[in-house]
C-alpha cells in the first residue's frame, strides 16, 4: 500500500507531501488542479520513462519519492529479497530527474538501476485510465498483460536482455554468411575465366600476333580505301597507268614495224627486236 508521497518542482507541483491512509482514498478537484499530475509522479516512481520536461520551469531537478507498506508473503518482497532488500523496512524508493545529468534511482537509500525498480514494482500497483481498457482490443498487448497476471515480468526482462545480446552476434553471422557468398561467386568466376583461358589455347607469341592482327583490323577501313584508290589509278580513272601502258605498247609496235620495213627495203630481214648488236671482233 501507498502510504506517503512527496514530491518536488515536479511540473506545475512546488513542493507536495501527500499521507495515505488505510482504505479508500479519493484525489478530486477542477480540471487543471494537478490531479493527472500525481498520477504521473507515482507512474515514474513505478518505473516508467521520465523526461527532463517534467521539470517544474525555473529548478534544475525533480525529486519524487515514495514509501510502499510490503505485506511479507507478496511477490514483491519475495522480489525484495532476491535483490537483498529488506521487505520489513518497506519499500522507499526515490527518483531524482536532473535537466542536464543522468536521472537517478534509489531504493531503500541504495542506488538502483531501472530494471531493478521494474522488477520490483511491477506487481506493486496498477494504474488504469479513461481509455486505458482499449489497449486489451490490441494484440502487441496481450502478451504483456499474460506475463504481468503470471508474474512473469522478471523472465520476461531476462529474454529481453539475451534478445538484445543475441541480435549483434545474429547481424554478424549474417556479415559472415554474406562474405561466404561473395567468396563463392568469386571462386565460381575465377573458375570460369580459367576455364575460358584454357580453351583458348594460347601460345608463347600469340600476343605480338594478335597485336599485329589488331592495328591491321583497326586501320582496315584506311587500307582498303588505299587499294581501292590504288586500283582505281592503276584502272579506271582517266590517265590510269594501264592506258599509258597500252599507249606505249602501241606506240612500241609502231616503231618496231617501221624498222622492219625499213630493213626489207634494205634487203635484211629480221624479226628481233630489240636489234641485237654484233660483238666487237
Amino acid at each position: 500500500m501507498l502510504q506517503d508521497l512527496s514530491i518536488r518542482n515536479f511540473a506545475i507541483i512546488d513542493d507536495l507531501q501527500i499521507s495515505f491512509s488505510g482504505g479508500l482514498t479519493i484525489l478530486s478537484g477542477e480540471t487543471g488542479a494537478g490531479k493527472s499530475i500525481i498520477i504521473n509522479a507515482v507512474n515514474l516512481l513505478l518505473g516508467s520513462r521520465a523526461t527532463a520536461k517534467l521539470i517544474r520551469s525555473g529548478a534544475e531537478t525533480a525529486e519524487l519519492e515514495a514509501f510502499f507498506q510490503i505485506m511479507q508473503d507478496s511477490r514483491v518482497a519475495k522480489t525484495l529479497e532476491e535483490h537483498g532488500f529488506d521487505p520489513k523496512e518497506g519499500l522507499l524508493v526515490r527518483r531524482i530527474i536532473p535537466r542536464k545529468e543522468r536521472q537517478r534511482i534509489y531504493i531503500n537509500g541504495r542506488l538502483a538501476t531501472i530494471q531493478i525498480l521494474t522488477s520490483i514494482t511491477e506487481n506493486l500497483a496498477s494504474i488504469s485510465g479513461q481509455r486505458v481498457h482499449q489497449s486489451l482490443l490490441k494484440e502487441q498487448h496481450h502478451l504483456l498483460i499474460v506475463d504481468r497476471f503470471g508474474g512473469l515480468m522478471s523472465l520476461r526482462n531476462k529474454v529481453y536482455k539475451c534478445f538484445h545480446a543475441i541480435i549483434p552476434l545474429i547481424r554478424e553471422l549474417d556479415k559472415l554468411h554474406a562474405l561466404q557468398d561473395r567468396q563463392s561467386d568469386h571462386i565460381e568466376l575465377l573458375e570460369f575465366q580459367k576455364k575460358e583461358i584454357m580453351d583458348a589455347a594460347l601460345s608463347a607469341g600469340e600476343d605480338v600476333t594478335l597485336e599485329k592482327e589488331k592495328k591491321r583490323l583497326r586501320n582496315s577501313e584506311t587500307l582498303y580505301q588505299t587499294v581501292h584508290q590504288s586500283i582505281e589509278d592503276l584502272y579506271s580513272s582517266q590517265g590510269a597507268v594501264i592506258e599509258r601502258l597500252l599507249e606505249v605498247k602501241k606506240q612500241l609496235e609502231k616503231a618496231g614495224a617501221r624498222v622492219l620495213v625499213t630493213a626489207s627495203r634494205d634487203g635484211k630481214t629480221s624479226s628481233a627486236w630489240p636489234p641485237t648488236r654484233e660483238p666487237p671482233s
